[in-house]
């Protein structure tokens, strides 16, 4: 017998096949034979190891290493380190997604050691073209007990026991199935094997015949002996050309060693098999069509009944089942019922196969026990989201399923649970969407997929499809109706009603799918003309303005700065924007994370590139402002000098009205003043923006606090035609835990008020602060400046949720901040009535949160205590709208004033709100965002037109850049801002991130694709 030392398996299923892995197989066993290692390693050509996003792989045994992403030059290294000295090569390792921690035993893979294998028991571990291999692992070991020790009721009885359903979408009990055509009547019958697969990014069924063609082999010829039939067929589509090569080597060795043809087993029992290429018609995945393209008939569905069992395949009753299906038969014959029952759930037993894909860090197959929640398919094995986006959707079941939203992470994943939510299971295609996703979009691909395959038999299927992706069509395009939403609706239901066959009655599916969970989003693109995700380019000109809240024309500015124009650049900025200095250092830039050229290598430098031209701007000697028009005879109260009021006291005073502020503080900027310390938003610098707004004619009143100083019906008797409330969100939560009222414990808000204020000056020994946003950061980078000894953050969920600009987080932990995660406070420990520590619990993360988010659960006797003279509470805040009396202004039971979130406006006539005290704590932008639209709305509510300045978008949009703009489109590394020393850091509150001089800023912009130049139609 021969025997190696180590064997190389070389994954080598389509996916790798296609990225040169056969090349990296020669390019092994050439070194090997030039290190005389022929005789003690043996290289072996596999079907997929499942992890598909990371090939070409290898797996090395025995020690169970896997390397990933490999090219041809690296085939020396494995060899000669690995193989011949024993080192594994590090840089080839998986990397961890999140933390890319390297790690080294395939075993302790996140992708691998979370998943159950009966299905996929032989794939990537055998040789699927040496029999021998598959009869090591007990191949045709279920044949001979079938044939040999049960009679075929036992057969159907051990099948039964084990409830298997049908993996081939509608999971229709399998020993059924098998009872019936066993009972039909006839000499001849048929055993069919469905391998056609047709749904977009489903690959379960070929990488099965790829990597283990026998066990289906074998399972068709169990079924064959229980159903009394001699003759199968194999029905593969034409695009799976290597899973027919394998398949077709796997009969003809099974035929060799007598698992197929005359007296299988020495049993009399005869029995052969062949293949039928299909030519990729998806409708031929239903069964019945199917069947007639195998009798060499065009390939369209025929009514049920009668039902393949009883008339199928040549009009004789025929058993047909998917190859997913198949494959567990020998597992369950030699194994029992009673050792698969043991996985699943009640109803829905076993284990399912998906071919996980979309948004997620490892796509590739995965088989996991029935009722496994998505949650943990999607984030435990599939890695979380990539680039760390949210999660938005899973679609199941392909064209014929539904999309899963992020309330429903914790579901189980089995027949029963999905069919409930308006997906399926079906034959495993598992699509993960991420916020980039467009719903609608969504939905217009499906269909789109669905009326280009159907087949044309019934009217409902081939016009009613056509109907509805035209409604689609054009709702993409921003020219949809409200009615639009009935009438997909009604077509929807008269398609599932009247549809021939089960691929036409499934075809509405994620159209309803989409409406029930994401209606918004529909009613969005008819109603705004918007497309939240980005993605329907017909409704914006440039992903990076259609995802800013002040609508800035980023790629305009972008542009302007690539040649050299700094003046026109914030000229463009400031049609937006009053704040842009201040949002160039703190804004959470989501125009970046649309960014396309982050599909290449990284996003633009959006928000550095705005900070930059504003500091040009202001170093100039005065801040940019456009000309107001006609002053009005009309005037306008904002409350609050936050950036949400100063954003709408801005384009009020653009608008020619006279404004004034009301602010509650001794200074302007709200939390931009007193919440974001100066090492990140120096003082001088928001001042000067302010005072460019004040210029404007805007008057600021400070200490002047809406229901102590003023109200409002004394504001309208002042003659004041409209309130705007911009009140932010300044009151910090508490932590409800005992000791949280001693000395020494303060809320995050209070205590960066008191240190931008210059109240708190001096902090001394351990600080811990509580939370995991930008609050709790800025308060222990604040206390670390201002003397403490010590600070640590203390967060209960982990690290990856925190969710602090993971910039900052990072800078944090630089400059010396110790972060514990997956930590939550139960007490503060207090000695003579201050501070001495805070008692904390270990957590373990558990269910998913309504927003995608596990739960964080207390582990028992883990309780430990952390020595602290200051404890910080930074756990949220929230609006205060306890001035609110008698004003006729509603109030949310989330605690935010109710608004029209188009209009901005309240239930009281005249009163509109914008920014954290109609969001509840949010982003700056977002506020500027809301201060601009509810200046608009105000507008239009006095008599104006409604329209804010925009006078550059004509000149821009047929504007061409003068340098060599393909060489820029390569890739190129983003231009790194220059960062403060951290030497330089301590007891220092300078500005920590410093600007971009002038070359690298030019050579920054020209990295823009300008994806907002179309082709004309």
């Amino acid at each position: 017998m021969e025997v190696s030392r180590a064997h190389v398996l070389v994954c080598a299923g389509a996916a790798c096949v296609s990225s040169g892995c056969r090349e990296i197989r020669d390019a092994i066993v050439n070194t090997v034979q030039k290190t005389g290692l022929q005789d003690e390693v043996k290289v072996i050509e596999t079907g997929c190891i499942g992890s598909c996003d990371i090939g070409p792989l290898a797996l090395i045994y025995p020690e169970g290493v896997l390397y990933q992403k490999l090219k041809v030059e690296d085939a020396e290294e494995i060899v000669n380190e690995h193989l011949l000295k024993g080192r594994v090569v590090e840089r080839l390792l998986y990397k961890e997604a999140v933390s890319e921690k390297a790690v080294e035993s395939f075993k302790e893979i996140v992708f691998f050691k979370n998943q159950v294998k009966i299905v996929l028991r032989n794939c990537g571990i055998i040789n699927p073209l040496n029999i021998e291999e598959y009869i090591g692992r007990d191949g045709y070991f279920g044949l001979a007990k079938a044939l040999t020790e049960m009679t075929r009721d036992q057969v159907i009885e051990e099948l039964d026991k084990s409830g298997l359903r049908g993996r081939g979408g509608g999971g229709f009990p399998t020993y059924l199935k098998w009872k019936f055509a066993k009972q039909s009547p006839g000499d001849v019958k048929y055993v069919v094997c469905n391998a056609d697969e047709g749904d977009p990014g489903a690959f379960m069924d070929r990488s099965v015949l790829e990597g283990d063609p026998h066990s289906v082999i074998e399972a068709m010829a169990i079924a064959a002996y229980t159903i009394g039939a001699q003759q199968g067929y194999v029905y593969v589509r034409a695009e799976y050309p290597l899973a027919i090569e394998r398949l077709t080597w796997a009969i003809g060795q099974a035929r060799e060693y007598k698992f197929l043809g005359k007296d299988i087993l020495g049993t009399g029992f005869n029995f052969d098999l062949d293949i039928r290429i299909g030519a990729g018609a998806f409708v031929c995945g239903e069964e019945t069509a199917l069947m007639r393209s195998i009798e060499g008939k065009r390939g369209e569905p025929r009514p049920r009944p009668p039902f393949p069992a009883v008339k199928g395949l040549f009009d004789v009753p025929t058993l047909l089942n998917n190859v997913e299906t198949y494959a567990n038969i020998p597992a369950i014959i030699v194994n029992g019922a009673g050792w698969y029952a043991q996985y699943g759930t009640e109803n829905s037993k076993g284990t399912k196969v998906f071919a996980l894909a979309g948004a997620v860090n490892n796509t590739g197959l995965v088989e996991v026990p029935m009722g496994t929640p998505l949650g943990d398919i999607v984030f435990n094995i599939g890695g979380g989201i990539k680039d760390g986006k949210r999660y938005k959707a899973a679609q199941l079941g392909g064209p014929s399923g539904g999309c899963i939203p992020v309330e429903y992470l914790n579901t189980p994943v089995d027949y029963e649970s999905i069919i409930e939510l308006g997906a399926i299971v079906g034959s495993g295609g598992l699509i993960v969407a991420d916020e980039d996703t467009c719903m609608v979009d969504f939905a217009r691909f499906f269909m789109d997929f669905v009326q280009h395959e159907s087949c044309g038999k019934c009217p409902p299927c081939r016009i009613g499809t056509k109907r509805m992706l035209e409604i689609l069509n054009r709702i993409t395009r921003g020219e949809g109706k409200v009615e639009d939403i009935d009438n997909l609706i009604e077509l929807s239901e008269r398609i599932k009603d009247a549809a021939l066959c089960g691929l036409g009655q499934t075809a509405p599916n994620p159209i309803l799918s989409t409406l029930r969970f994401f209606k918004h989003e529909y009613l969005e693109h008819i109603e705004d003309k918007h497309c939240q995700a980005g993605v329907c380019s017909a409704l914006f000109d440039a992903p990076c303005q259609n995802a800013c809240p002040t609508d800035q024309n980023a790629w305009g500015y972008v542009t302007l700065i690539s040649e050299g124009k700094f003046k026109e650049a914030i000229a463009l900025i400031k049609e937006a924007n009053p704040l842009p200095a201040t949002l160039g250092r703190v804004c959470v830039h989501p125009c970046e994370n649309k960014c396309r050229r982050g599909q290449i290598d990284e996003a633009v430098a959006i928000c550095s590139l705005k900070r930059f031209a504003a500091d040009i701007d202001m170093n100039s000697g005065s801040c940019y402002t456009p000309k107001p028009e006609a002053p009005k005879d009309k005037k306008v109260a904002v409350i609050g000098a936050g950036p949400g009021g100063l954003a709408g006291a801005y384009f009020l005073a653009l608008k020619g009205y006279k404004v004034s502020i009301f602010e509650a503080l001794p200074v302007a900027g709200g939390m931009l003043a007193v919440g974001i310390p100066d090492y990140r938003l120096p003082r001088d610098v928001l001042d000067k923006e302010i005072k460019a707004i004040t210029d404007l004619g805007v008057e600021i009143k400070y200490n002047c606090m809406l229901g102590k100083d003023i109200t409002t019906e004394k504001l309208f008797a002042d003659g004041y035609s409209a309130i705007l409330m911009a009140t932010g969100a300044h009151k910090g939560q508490k932590l409800n835990i005992p000791g949280e009222d001693a000395k020494g414990v303060a809320d995050g808000v209070t205590f960066l008020r008191d240190v931008n204020l210059k109240e708190t000056t001096k902090v001394s020994g351990k600080v811990v602060v509580i939370g995991g946003g930008n609050v709790a950061i800025d308060a222990a980078r604040s206390a670390l400046r201002l003397g403490a000894d010590e600070v640590t953050i203390i967060y209960r969920r982990a690290r990856e949720d925190m969710p602090a600009y993971k910039e900052e987080i990072e800078d944090a932990v630089k400059e010396g901040i110790k972060i514990q995660t997956l930590v939550a406070p139960l007490k503060i420990v207090v000695n003579d009535g201050n501070v001495s520590g805070i008692e904390c619990a270990r957590m373990s993360l558990g269910e998913f949160d309504k927003g995608g988010r596990r739960k964080p659960i207390p582990v028992s006797g883990a309780e430990f205590t952390i020595d602290a003279g200051i404890v910080i509470a930074a756990i949220g805040q929230m609006a205060d709208l306890s001035y609110l009396n008698g004003d006729g202004v509603k109030v949310t039971q989330n605690g935010t004033i109710e608004v029209n979130m188009k209009t901005l406006a309240t239930a009281r006539d005249g009163i509109f709100a914008a920014g954290d005290n109609v969001r509840g704590p949010a982003t700056a932008v977002e506020a500027v965002g809301d201060g601009k639209n509810a200046a608009m709305a105000i507008d239009k509510y006095l008599g104006g037109d409604g329209e804010p300045i925009n006078v550059y978008r004509d000149e821009l949009i047929n504007m061409f850049v003068t340098y060599n703009e393909a060489e820029y489109q390569k890739e190129r590394e983003r231009v790194v801002m220059p960062h403060m020393a951290l030497s330089a850091r301590v007891g220092c509150f300078k500005e920590v991130v410093l600007g971009y001089d002038s070359h690298a800023a030019v050579e920054e912009a020209k990295r823009c694709l300008h994806c907002y130049l179309k082709e004309e139609e």
